[in-house]
């Protein structure tokens, strides 16, 4: 019955109501890394869509959006808030991040109730850098450093191989990094180049890397 109820629930959601953009797949791919989270959309200055991604009704996504984009604005305008880059609501029905980005755009991403914000900030940081990529934007110091990878790992659960688009190659474990949070892993990893960068495992076996692979 469960499953019935889901299934109608998920017929009738409306369908899109634009075309995909090269920021459906950046959407599509922080809404699967980030825990809780449903649907995310990406809103310029005036709190109009660019383009969004996820479960829900399109009008939903973008209310939320353009909602958001107006407080993000009324924020800035206060001297205690001029340089914000990140909100974080929870509610009691739906919990909210919004990460605000160059040239007055800005990210909301929409979560389900109860759901953390412990595991978000490298979702957000490699979405942030896929989409200032995308667009051309210059991002503020210290930000989009992570980016998201796929990664193979051997019968211990240490990397052997990491994937990020057309680049696919093993790796050296050359240790492991401490001072991590909770159930989170990091190693230390050299590249066949010769390139050593840090590799780190979230909870959901979601890994990032905290340099531009080439």
């Amino acid at each position: 019955m469960r499953s019935d109820a889901a299934s109608a629930r998920k017929a009738r959601r409306s369908p899109r109501d634009q075309d995909e953009s090269a920021f459906s797949k950046i959407l599509g791919e922080l809404v699967g890394r980030v825990p809780g989270a449903f649907a995310a959309a990406l809103v310029d200055k005036d709190g109009e869509c660019v383009d969004y991604a996820g479960d829900a009704d399109p009008f939903d996504v973008k209310v939320a959006g353009a909602h958001w984009r107006i407080a993000v604005q009324d924020m800035v305008a206060l001297a205690a808030f001029a340089t914000l880059d990140t909100i974080i609501c929870r509610g009691a029905l739906r919990s909210f991040i919004v990460r605000v980005l160059p040239e007055g755009y800005a990210l909301v991403v929409l979560l389900k109730k109860r759901a953390g914000f412990a595991s978000c900030a490298r979702a957000l940081d490699a979405c942030e850098r896929a989409m200032a990529h995308e667009a051309a934007w210059s991002l503020p110091k210290g930000r989009g450093v992570w980016i998201g990878v796929d990664v193979e790992v051997d019968e211990r659960g240490r990397p052997t191989w990491i994937t990020i688009g057309a680049l696919s190659c093993a790796v050296e474990v050359l240790g492991s990094i401490a001072r991590l949070r909770g159930r989170e892993r990091g190693y230390r990893v050299r590249l066949p180049s010769g390139h050593e960068l840090n590799l780190v495992r979230e909870p959901g076996n979601k890994w990032y890397v905290d340099e531009n692979l080439g």
